[in-house]
C-alpha cells in the first residue's frame, strides 16, 4: 500500500505514484513522476530519455504497482542491476535503487498531501482540535503513526508540530523506545554533524571522549528533525547517505553502526521552494516527505480557540478562570501570528499581570495611513514608514516566534546581533 493510501485508510481513486530520480551519471538530478508505465533509454520517446552512452535505447520498462514497482530489462546491451545482481525482470518494494550503464536511478513513493475520514477525537497525543481541519490532520496522523514512513510536517512557527511528532511516536509500534528531538535550527552548524551523528574522542578539539549523536540514541525508535529546512547543504547528503544505508559513522570514526530510526520532520519552510532554489537536495526531500501533512495555523482553526485557552488556562493551574463570551469573541478574532505559542503566552501574561490586551494586528499602510506625510520631504517620509514597518515587523515577529530570539532571527534572515540592534533601537524587549 503506498502512502497515499494509508492516510486515507481506504483504496486509492487513482493508481500508486511514483518519482523516479536520476542520482548519478550525465542526467543526475533530473526528475520525473511515475504513474502506470514508464520506458527508459536513449532513445524513448515520452518516457525517461538518458545522454548516457553506456544506457541503450530501450533499455528498461517501470510499471507502478500496488505491490512496487516492475522493473523489467527489455534487451539491454549492458543490462540492469540492483544491489549487484543483474536484473531481468523483478518487483521492487519501497525505495528502489539500481544501476543501468553508468547512471543509477532511484525510485521512490510520490510524496502526497492525502486526505483521510475524520477522527471521531479531539486528542492526538498531547496535540487538541475539535476543528473539522484537526480531524482530518489527526486521521491522517494516525494512519500514518502505524507504518515506517517517513512523514513531514508542514506549518508555521508554534502550531504544536513538535507535539504532533511526539504523538506520531507513540501511537506507533515503536512507541517503547527512544523518541529523540533534534533541533537543526538551534545547533552550531559546526557541530551539528557531532550532534547528528557522534564523534570519536580527539575527533576535534574539545571532543574529549567518544559521543553517541542522536541518531544513534533514537535506535529502534523515532528522531524528530525539527527545522529541517535550516540543516546546511553540505551535511544534507551526510543525512540522507544515513538514512538509506541504515548505518552511522561517527566524526572521527571509520567503524560504522547499525541503526533503525523512523523519521519524522518538520520545518516551517517551503521546502520545494527551497529545493528549486538550490538550498535543499531534492533527493533528501523526497527520502524526508513520504507523507508530507500541513498543519494549519491558528487563524485558520479559530473554532479551536476557546477549547486550546480552557486547557492552557487548566495547565497554569486556573481550571476556573472565568472565559467570558467578550474575551472568546476578541481571541477568535485576533490574528495568532505566533499560532498557539502565542496564545500560551497570553495565558501567562494574564494570570502574571492582568493584561489581557491583544496587540494592534493592523498592517502598516493603516498605521501610518493616520499620519499626515504630505508635509514631509520624500527622504523623511521614506524613513518615517520604514521605521513604522520595522516596529510593527519586529513586534508581529516576536509575538510570532513567542519572543524567541533565535526563531526571531532565523525567520528574519537575520544575525541574532542585528535583531538584538534593531530591538533597542527601537525600544522593543523579548518579552514586551
Amino acid at each position: 500500500m503506498t502512502p497515499g493510501a494509508l492516510a486515507e485508510g481506504r483504496p486509492e481513486a487513482r493508481g500508486p505514484r511514483f518519482r523516479v530520480v536520476v542520482e548519478t551519471g550525465p542526467d543526475a538530478r533530473q526528475e520525473i513522476p511515475l504513474e502506470g508505465t514508464l520506458l527508459v533509454g536513449t532513445q524513448v520517446e515520452g518516457g525517461l530519455r538518458l545522454s548516457d552512452p553506456t544506457v541503450s535505447r530501450v533499455h528498461l520498462e517501470l510499471q507502478a504497482r500496488p505491490e512496487g514497482v516492475r522493473v523489467r530489462d527489455v534487451g539491454s546491451r549492458n543490462g540492469t542491476w540492483s544491489l549487484g545482481v543483474r536484473i531481468h525482470e523483478v518487483t521492487l518494494a519501497g525505495e528502489a535503487r539500481f544501476t543501468l550503464g553508468k547512471t543509477t536511478l532511484l525510485v521512490m513513493p510520490e510524496p502526497t498531501e492525502e486526505a483521510a475520514e475524520p477522527a471521531p477525537r479531539t486528542t492526538f497525543g498531547r496535540a487538541l482540535g475539535q476543528s473539522a481541519a484537526m480531524q482530518k490532520l489527526f486521521g491522517v496522523l494516525e494512519r500514518t503513526a502505524r507504518s515506517s514512513f517517513s512523514v513531514l510536517l508542514l506549518g508555521e512557527t508554534g502550531t504544536g508540530k513538535e507535539l504532533l511528532a511526539e504523538a506520531i511516536h507513540r501511537a506507533s509500534p515503536r512507541s517503547n523506545q527512544p523518541f529523540v528531538i533534534v533541533d537543526c535550527g538551534a545547533v552550531v552548524p559546526s557541530l551539528i554533524e557531532s550532534e547528528l551523528f557522534g564523534h570519536a574522542k580527539g575527533a576535534f578539539t574539545g571532543a574529549h571522549a567518544d559521543r553517541r549523536g542522536h541518531l544513534v540514541q533514537a535506535d529502534g525508535g523515532t528522531v524528530f528533525l525539527d527545522e529541517v529546512g535550516e540543516l546546511p547543504l553540505e551535511l544534507q547528503p551526510k543525512l540522507l547517505r544515513v538514512l538509506e544505508s541504515g548505518t552511522v559513522r561517527r566524526v572521527g570514526d571509520n567503524a560504522a553502526k547499525d541503526v533503525d530510526v523512523r523519521v519524522v520532520a518538520a520545518t516551517h519552510r517551503d521546502l520545494k521552494a527551497e529545493v528549486a532554489a538550490g538550498r535543499f537536495r531534492a533527493d533528501l526531500y523526497y527520502r524526508l516527505a513520504v507523507v508530507p501533512v500541513r498543519v494549519p495555523a491558528l487563524r485558520e482553526r479559530a473554532e479551536d480557540i476557546p477549547l486550546l485557552a480552557r486547557h492552557l488556562f487548566q495547565q497554569a493551574g486556573q481550571p476556573d478562570f472565568p472565559l467570558t463570551e467578550e474575551l472568546v469573541q476578541r481571541l477568535m478574532g485576533y490574528d495568532w501570528p505566533g499560532n498557539v505559542r502565542e496564545l500560551r503566552n497570553f495565558v501567562h501574561r494574564v494570570l502574571a499581570a492582568g493584561d489581557a490586551e491583544l496587540p494592534d494586528t493592523r498592517p502598516v499602510s493603516a498605521v501610518t495611513a493616520a499620519e499626515d506625510l504630505s508635509g514631509l520631504t520624500f527622504k523623511e517620509a521614506k524613513e518615517r514608514m520604514v521605521e513604522a514597518f520595522t516596529r510593527e515587523y519586529l513586534t508581529a515577529l516576536l509575538a510570532r516566534c513567542g519572543n524567541n530570539i533565535s526563531e526571531v532571527a532565523r525567520t528574519a534572515g537575520l544575525a541574532r546581533s542585528h535583531v538584538h540592534g534593531l530591538l533597542n533601537r527601537y525600544g522593543l524587549k523579548a518579552g514586551d
